[in-house]
């Protein structure tokens, strides 16, 4: 059975956007053509790419050339318009809104051992992987939850990935043995 050229590519791309490198879901993602076919690119894996919806549409019709200047535009890391519309949404959101994660849970396990950790945090994606994979083991939790738990963690924007370069957002309030969201 043939995979679809998305799946295919979000795969290959390591489930990412290809422009912001950002955790990207199957129901946000779609095909970007980096030649578009209206000048003259071919519809194959050379000339596709797994992005954002939101920055498909606003590359729309755009020549490589024009894409490539909105990328340089950035001077830095690429701020993809989803992340941006993502932080004034959240931005936006009352308090009420907070999301509580369960004490005890893999997830709250590994981030607050990343908090406790400071400055002494991994900062290499390997060696982030093992420590998490630790620190379940260390609470008798499944180790092998590690690449859920690093994938939620990516997913909230708690833990940014450049290659494999690690930068860490971590949740600041905790609450009630829980950690929440402000």
């Amino acid at each position: 059975m043939p995979t679809k050229p998305i799946d295919r590519l979000l795969f290959a791309q390591g489930g990412e956007c290809f422009f912001c490198k950002q955790v990207l879901q199957k129901s946000d993602a779609s095909l970007e053509h980096l030649v578009a076919q209206t000048h003259g690119g071919k519809d194959n894996d050379e000339n596709v790419v797994v992005c954002c919806k939101i920055l498909n549409a606003l590359f729309g019709r755009m020549s490589l050339k024009e894409k490539l200047e909105v990328i340089l535009k950035q001077r830095g890391a690429f701020g993809c318009p989803a992340q941006a519309r993502a932080a004034i949404a959240a931005a936006a959101t009352p308090s009420q809104g907070e999301v509580p994660l369960k004490a005890g849970s893999p997830l709250a396990v590994v981030v607050e051992n990343l908090k406790k950790r400071g400055n002494a945090r991994q900062t290499r994606l390997d060696k982030l992987a093992n420590t998490i994979k630790t620190a379940l083991e260390h609470q008798k939790l499944d180790g092998s939850q590690a690449d859920k738990v690093l994938a939620q963690l990516r997913s909230k924007q708690w833990v940014q990935v450049d290659g494999e370069k690690v930068s860490y957002h971590l949740p600041v309030e905790k609450v009630d043995a829980g950690i929440h969201l402000s």
